[in-house]
């Protein structure tokens, strides 16, 4: 199985400063709306030879655990593809770069809404 794993730092201080079940629902729904958009995205920018690559990564999505979602392809050849595919190299990365200030600041305005302002 081919899976991409990204982890989130600092998701721990985040978590002891707000010890409330509202703000670790709303990151973790957060979180859930990125990581669905990133699996969708990524399917738009995967080669596609057969689509089964492409229909691999939206259903994939998962929660690991409060506030830790991932996507993935469990496709043999993902991986390959994701690093040496000639004309869609790093279509997962590259989604999951363009996603990571919209992700950060999403989070960083829920938390200055409640007044955290970390």
């Amino acid at each position: 199985m081919s899976n991409f794993k990204f982890t989130v730092t600092g998701a721990d201080k985040v978590i002891k400063a707000f010890e409330t079940s509202d703000i670790l629902g709303d990151i973790d729904r957060i979180t859930e709306t990125y990581t669905r958009k990133m699996a969708n995205t990524t399917a738009e920018r995967a080669p596609v030879k057969s689509g089964k690559l492409r229909d691999s990564f939206p259903p994939s999505v998962r929660k690991e655990g409060p506030g830790v979602w991932s996507y993935g392809s469990d496709l043999p050849y993902a991986t390959r593809q994701e690093y040496e595919h000639r004309t869609k190299k790093g279509f997962v990365r590259k989604t999951v770069w363009e996603n990571r200030t919209p992700y950060r600041d999403a989070i960083k305005e829920r938390i200055d809404e409640i007044g955290g302002g970390l």
